[in-house]
């Protein structure tokens, strides 16, 4: 009778480890899978956040950076101009194939790898300019597409206070 007994009490206590396991299991599992809206969410913020409050004179960029190509071509003028002035400035202009590499260049390091992102400026894509097949599909299959938006504006000409603006600007981020 007493080999009965023991025999109940580790037959139950086996069981009991083995619902337990499963528990955590099926609780761990579904947490892994949860998106992660809030790490994209911060990173769109934080995109157009860099856009919007980075000069070009804090640009340490051999493109964009005074001093930099763009800037001995002239196309850059304004040093006091935030990355996001500046982008809205080569869009006012029409210069959206120096806008695409201009973002291009000064967003390199900034967005992780395992995300996409575009950014538009009143409802025009600027960056990429000609999406691929690839990053189409990745934006049509996410599912987590989340956007910023800030307005900007600018002066094209000091001497004759020519202006232009204000244009929306958005940035959207995706995991790929």
């Amino acid at each position: 009778m007493q080999k009965k007994r023991g025999y109940f009490f580790i037959l139950d206590a086996v069981l009991g480890l083995f619902v337990l396991v499963i528990g955590v299991f099926i609780i761990s599992s579904s947490y892994f899978s949860a998106p992660q809206t809030a790490q994209v969410s911060f990173l769109a913020d934080d995109v157009l956040d860099f856009l919007a409050n980075t000069k070009i004179s804090e640009l340490n960029n051999q493109y964009a950076g005074i001093g930099g190509q763009l800037w001995l071509q002239g196309q850059i003028t304004e040093p006091e101009n935030s990355l996001l002035q500046q982008t809205g400035e080569f869009y006012a202009t029409n210069k959206l194939d120096i806008a695409e590499k201009f973002i291009q260049n000064v967003s390199k390091g900034v967005v992780p790898e395992q995300f996409r992102y575009e950014v538009v400026m009143e409802g025009a894509l600027l960056y990429p300019r000609v999406p691929s097949a690839e990053h189409i599909k990745s934006r049509n299959n996410t599912e987590i597409l989340l956007t910023s938006k800030k307005i900007t504006f600018g002066i094209l000409n000091k001497t004759t206070s020519s202006i232009w603006g204000p244009y929306k600007a958005e940035v959207f981020v995706w995991e790929r």
